[in-house]
């Protein structure tokens, strides 16, 4: 601990702001894997639990029980739900209705997923700037004193190196995790539009046997 202490030590001013970068990045991934994991945006059994009011034609109660498991696909049903409830009987006037509530709701799911991407391209950004202000004291110590004294000589190169490493070392996993969440974020999505199209055929079903 110590060691890693004096190394972050030798990366100088640049370092704090690549530490709070690092710190931001590990709490957006960790909050990101918990908010998107497949239990959190669709609650399986609610689902079900949802579709068999539809099927008893209990509809306040549908939209309850969606309205209170608070994930982005219940919150996606309740919506639907409501609309039907209010009138909006036609397969267009319901799939515009999810697609008014899908607008709504990605991007919830979206969260710090951009923030994520933007700690990836600042972090090296960071490095680099530490690489310049370690070389420019390199080159300052050779000006003044030429190859006398090589401690102040490694100092510098020390921090270009240090605050290089730095930022690769954020930005990398950073990047990786920014990639996975959006190819989640798009999987969630053709989830959620597979969700509708069943949701408003299921209503339609319903109304044609209400008119028989």
């Amino acid at each position: 601990m110590e060691y890693i202490i004096q190394i972050f030590q030798k990366g100088g001013p640049i370092m704090y702001p690549l530490l709070f970068l690092g710190v931001l990045s590990v709490a957006f991934i960790l909050e990101r894997l918990y908010s998107l994991s497949f239990r959190k945006t669709f609650p399986v059994k609610k689902i079900e639990e949802i579709s068999f009011y539809i099927q008893e034609n209990r509809m306040a109660e549908a939209i309850t029980i969606a309205k209170n498991s608070g994930s982005v696909a219940t919150n996606l049903i309740a919506g639907i739900l409501e609309a039907y409830i209010k009138g909006r009987k036609t397969e267009e006037q319901l799939k515009v209705a999810a697609e008014e509530i899908a607008r709504a709701e990605i991007p919830k799911l979206e969260g710090y997923v951009n923030a994520i991407g933007a700690i990836a391209a600042i972090a090296p950004l960071l490095g680099f700037l530490g690489t310049v202000t370690g070389m420019i004291q390199v080159f300052e110590a050779l000006s003044v004193e030429g190859l006398s004294n090589p401690e102040v000589l490694s100092s510098g190169i020390s921090q270009a190196l240090i605050t290089t490493a730095f930022g690769l070392s954020i930005a990398i996993p950073s990047l990786a995790a920014y990639w996975y969440f959006k190819s989640k974020l798009s999987f969630i999505v053709s989830q959620l539009e597979n969700l509708a199209v069943e949701l408003v055929y299921q209503l339609l079903e319903k109304k044609e046997e209400g008119n028989q």
